[in-house]
């Protein structure tokens, strides 16, 4: 860990905990909210920094602020729009972690992920389309579907679940039970507790395997901070952790979090997580970046590796079947997806690396497959 990263740390705990830190005099300011965009907290931390480097951030930091501002409104238009059509659904993640920050507009968002019912999924699709929203592509073995709206994007989520994390029977039991909650006036549904925090749990287990950043551990350490004490844990979401085989990494996130990101040490339910497991789980964050931009295009060698070692080579034939656009016009070309997707590979990663790295990330890839078994969501 250098002192860039050190620093955003720190950055982050002073921020999130108000806690009485001062930095070097040295400090490389834009160096280090450079790595705050790239772990996507830069939210979080400008407010940190001195006053002359915020001002020449603000550009960034307004657009961020703007965009938080632009879901909660299309969030909520797409809520109304569903209670008109008696079409239940829950936001995922996005806003419904945001929730639980002490300032829930430091939150840095993406695209709105919702799910519904699978039995009104082509009832919402047909209200979507209807009311002037654009569905991007629709392959049915996905487990959501792409919209844009005014430049927004959307997600809809026929199921959220991955091989290996199943918390399908959680999820649909709480579209029924969900809840209304509010930010900065504006209303959107949410999972109840225990199912809330096991999509963000899974959340971290899916981007494990593409690039996992500080956005989504941050997420579930707020989480931790507002839902998960003890008596919680120990009653309620362990059982639950243990089902869908997070248990092993909710310990590990948790202690990890409370080491390097100031997580309070009241909370004594991870106490048993081995530390140099939470030493390697900082540092895969740190060399990823949120979606994995901090390793460049040549990482798709290490991406590639770990999800074969996830889903065996079926995975190469569905990244295929959705991204070759000519099998979407000519589906007598579908035994060929796997080589199509092979082919793409190549060009993504090999040439990005001209041959001189590829040694390296496949070892990379090896190591973040040892990871995923030590924390339990990847077979031994």
């Amino acid at each position: 860990m250098n002192q860039t990263e050190q620093i955003l740390l720190q950055a982050i705990q002073k921020s999130l905990w108000k806690m009485d830190i001062t930095f070097p005099e040295d400090t490389d300011w834009n160096a280090v909210l450079k790595e705050a965009e790239d772990q996507a907290v830069m939210g979080i931390v400008i407010g940190v920094a001195p006053a002359d480097v915020q001002k020449a951030w603000q550009a960034k930091a307004s657009a961020g602020t703007a965009h938080f501002v632009r879901i909660l409104h299309y969030q909520e238009q797409l809520y109304r729009l569903f209670k008109e059509n008696e079409i239940p659904m829950v936001v995922l993640k996005g806003t419904a972690a945001a929730i639980y920050y002490p300032n829930p507009s430091q939150r840095v968002m993406g695209d709105i992920d919702f799910i519904v019912p699978e039995g009104v999924f082509e009832k919402a699709k047909n209200t979507l389309i209807e009311n002037r929203y654009v569905v991007i592509d629709d392959p049915s073995y996905l487990r959501h579907i792409d919209i844009s709206k005014d430049g927004v994007s959307f997600e809809m989520h026929r199921f959220f679940s991955e091989k290996g994390i199943d918390i399908e029977s959680y999820v649909t039991k709480g579209i029924s039970a969900a809840k209304e909650v509010s930010l900065y006036g504006r209303q959107f549904p949410v999972l109840p507790r225990i199912a809330n925090g096991l999509v963000l749990l899974a959340h971290i287990a899916f981007h494990m395997f593409a690039g996992l950043g500080l956005r989504q551990v941050i997420d579930w350490m707020m989480y931790v901070e507002n839902e998960l004490d003890d008596a919680t844990w120990n009653h309620l979401f362990r059982q639950a952790a243990e089902e869908t085989n997070m248990a092993t990494m909710a310990v590990a996130f948790t202690k990890m979090c409370q080491k390097y990101l100031g997580l309070s040490k009241s909370i004594t339910w991870c106490e048993q997580a081995d530390d140099e497991l939470c030493d390697q789980l900082i540092e895969n964050c740190l060399s990823s970046g949120n979606f994995g931009r901090k390793r460049g295009a040549g990482s798709v060698i290490e991406d590639v590796m770990t999800k074969i070692k996830k889903d065996g080579f079926q995975y190469l034939q569905t990244a295929g079947e959705y991204n070759w656009k000519a099998y979407h016009k000519h589906k007598w070309l579908k035994p060929f997806a796997w080589i199509y997707q092979i082919c793409r590979y190549a060009k993504k990663g090999f040439q990005a690396k001209r041959g001189t790295k590829i040694k390296e990330d496949l070892f990379r890839g090896k190591q973040r497959s040892d990871l995923l078994k030590q924390l339990g969501i990847l077979e031994k």
